[in-house]
């Protein structure tokens, strides 16, 4: 409750409620005090009450922790999230909530862009991304925890980038393998007898299915439908559901016939029974010995999903293979040129 007492010339208004901490004010008039108390009191109960002095001692690593015990048991993070919150709390770790300005996330952008001898200066879309977590973080403690902490300095921050020289927009990657670079790269893994991860099969398997190499390794002989040659890719990546995105998709062309092929393992689920951190090792190396320049596995995700708009599959079709949510981010797989369209 409020109340409202004189003290010399002035007016001190003081609220204490249960759940919140005590606050007062001086006034001129008592008018403008009991103005003051009724505006605090109505907050409180519509819980919009919010005073700055709960997080002066609170640092930005407590908050990280916090959202990491409570949001992240519901929700586990991905790995680039964990990674980028660890890396926040390094560098901004320490700074207390109410010196969490904009002015003090440049310098940490400048920071971060410029880099060190020893680890390379991030780009743009690396920022972008440290940003946007450090903003789920900030938002979280606002609207749930309902801590006073300023929004509005990550979006600040965000918009210097550009004063900054840095794009928050990613490139997008447009190499195709060739023919010539498919075969000599499975003629390669073929020749080496020693090596047991099926190179060849996963090239071919990831252009005809489109899939991100660790949603290939994820795939379970449980999951193959024979009599649809179909199979369930597990928690596929969306923008939002990190677990429970499972998703059907057909096995087109030979990709059938590569997974029906793979040897079965007595305790082993998964069809391809390798790790993803083998096949960035392998297969790099292997473009390096032929010359292959610029390739990565990932761009064979691309040339599967160019290969089905080539063999006339619609956006909608090619969407259910590829997984994309929004059709917008298909577009750039067409390719089309002005001079294709002479009829």
């Amino acid at each position: 409750m409020a109340t409202i007492q004189k003290i010399g010339k002035r007016w001190r208004a003081r609220v204490r409620k249960q759940g919140f901490p005590a606050v007062s004010e001086m006034f001129d008039t008592k008018a403008r005090a009991q103005e003051w108390a009724s505006k605090v009191e109505s907050d409180m109960r519509a819980l919009k009450f919010q005073d700055e002095r709960i997080i002066s001692d609170l640092t930005l690593g407590t908050l990280i922790d916090r959202y990491t015990e409570e949001i992240g048991a519901k929700k586990p993070f991905g790995k680039n999230k964990t990674a980028v919150l660890a890396s926040l709390k390094t560098a901004l770790g320490d700074v207390l909530l109410p010196n969490l300005t904009s002015d003090r996330l440049v310098n940490y952008i400048a920071m971060r862009s410029t880099g060190t001898a020893e680890r390379p200066g991030a780009g743009g879309v690396t920022i972008a991304i440290d940003l946007t977590y450090l903003g789920g973080v900030l938002k979280t403690a606002k609207q749930l925890w309902r801590l006073p902490v300023n929004l509005d300095a990550v979006a600040a921050a965000r918009a210097n980038m550009d004063y900054l020289g840095l794009s928050t927009r990613s490139e997008e990657r447009q190499r195709r393998p060739t023919l010539g670079e498919i075969e000599s790269l499975c003629a390669h893994f073929d020749a080496k007898k020693r090596q047991r991860v099926p190179m060849s099969e996963l090239i071919h398997f990831a252009i005809g299915t489109a899939m991100r190499i660790g949603e290939i390794i994820r795939l379970k002989w449980s999951d193959l439908n024979e009599s649809d040659r179909t199979i369930i890719i597990r928690d596929r990546k969306h923008p939002r559901a990190k677990k429970g995105n499972d998703q059907e998709v057909p096995l087109l062309g030979n990709t059938f016939e590569i997974a029906k092929r793979q040897p079965k393992k007595d305790g082993e689920p998964r069809i391809f029974p390798v790790t993803n951190g083998t096949v960035s090792t392998i297969f790099p190396r292997a473009c390096n010995a032929l010359e292959i320049e610029d390739l990565c596995f990932h761009d064979l995700r691309h040339e599967g999903v160019s290969r089905l708009f080539e063999q006339g599959y619609s956006i909608e079709q090619v969407a259910l293979v590829s997984g994309h949510k929004d059709w917008k981010m298909l577009a750039r797989y067409t390719q089309i040129r002005a001079k294709d369209l002479h009829r």
